[in-house]
């Protein structure tokens, strides 16, 4: 049985566009997987991009990687402008499916189906690589995922920049001081609660645009789920919670567009859709996050030397009674499985939320900005 049969065995809806999907190539390291709909206005330069790979001086060798494609429901020319494209540049390792099954009906049902096909096809132990159709690899996007490959690494989230042109003043405004925001939060979070294997400086980009994960993980966390959105933080989060490796990386840059009539409801383009509006959240203030902080690395000790004297330390950081803590406790095995659940719980923990209430951005910026100033004790210099 070929790849392309067993794979139709799997989804029977999902057609492959060519006469088979031919074996995969014995120094294949890297697979790009790239979920689409309706993306005929921007698909062409996200493929010319991988199209334009360079390893130092030269082309990234075909043999290296592959790019596989998902057009979901697509009732645009998305499907006719990759069969194009694969047409005018017949050497590009560029694989072309297509579904109109109701039952894959959400980018997380994308991504399973593609990521599962990259992980059934991947030889050796490479990188299983996620990216959108509306997005624009760096030229020596996929060469820094080849440098990481030897490394004890087994996630790695890199850049991604917002085009933000055609955006009003307000939401790039906004834009601006989120992006400002997250990476004091990380900065913070890396002096308060530090990864060994993931320090400052590091960015906070953790999303399904950018995003690389070692495919024996992949198959041992059972895949990526395949939910309606923010299926890249759960298999984020999912990552962190047994354990595995995490590198926040510099070296693989991608820029996505700001489009405002967002794919997934809730997602990147909701948010760019609110500021342009002048809509804004409350935040984390800094009194919030170093409690969270300074919890989450007891919790760590806890499991490394539990005591009662601790159990009450952290029940009361974090608001809650000494016995609810330690059922809690009982029920996760590891440290980064409880601090996963409790990053998802505070967030509606009315305890939690009355002690720290949220403060306006602009307000909680201004006083992280205050506290390094004066407090850090990190020894490397906040680069902007």
């Amino acid at each position: 049985m070929n790849n392309n049969s067993s794979y139709s065995t799997i989804h029977p809806s999902v057609k492959f566009h060519g006469k088979h999907l031919p074996s995969p190539k014995n120094g294949l390291k890297l697979i790009v997987t790239i979920p689409a709909k309706n993306e005929a206005g921007t698909i062409w330069k996200t493929l010319s991009a991988l199209l334009n790979q360079r390893l130092d001086n030269a082309s990234l060798p075909p043999d290296f990687y592959e790019v596989i494609i998902l057009c979901n429901h697509c009732d645009d020319d998305t499907v006719a402008i990759c069969n194009l494209f694969q047409k005018i540049h017949p050497q590009f390792p560029l694989y072309i499916f297509e579904t109109v099954d109701r039952n894959i009906n959400s980018v997380g049902a994308s991504r399973r189906i593609l990521m599962d096909l990259a992980s059934s096809r991947l030889p050796g132990n490479g990188f299983i690589i996620t990216t959108d159709a509306d997005t624009i690899a760096h030229k020596k996007w996929l060469n820094a995922f080849l440098e990481s490959l030897p490394e004890p690494v087994d996630l790695i989230c890199g850049i991604i920049q917002p085009d933000n042109k055609g955006l009003n003043l307000e939401a790039k405004k906004i834009l601006h001081l989120t992006r400002r925001y997250l990476d004091l939060v990380s900065r913070l979070e890396s002096e308060i609660f530090p990864q060994d294997n993931d320090p400052w400086p590091r960015h906070s980009h953790n999303s399904g645009p950018n995003m690389a994960i070692r495919k024996s993980v992949y198959e041992k966390l059972g895949g990526i789920p395949p939910l309606a959105c923010f299926e890249d933080i759960a298999l984020y989060q999912k990552v962190f919670a047994y354990g595995y490796k995490i590198k926040h990386s510099y070296s693989p840059i991608i820029i996505t567009s700001c489009r405002t009539s967002s794919r997934v409801p809730g997602g990147f383009g909701s948010q760019i859709r609110n500021w342009s509006d002048s809509k804004t959240e409350n935040v984390e203030g800094l009194r919030k996050l170093e409690e969270r902080f300074k919890a989450y690395n007891n919790i760590r000790s806890y499991y490394q030397n539990p005591s009662s004297s601790l159990l009450n330390t952290i029940a009361e950081q974090l608001h809650f009674k000494s016995y609810e803590l330690e059922s809690l406790l009982q029920k996760h095995e590891r440290s980064n499985s409880i601090i996963i659940y409790l990053e998802n719980s505070l967030k509606t923990n009315t305890s939690w939320n009355s002690a720290y209430p949220n403060i306006p951005l602009e307000k909680a910026i201004e006083e992280l900005e205050n506290y390094f100033s004066v407090f850090s004790h990190t020894t490397n210099s906040y680069s902007s």
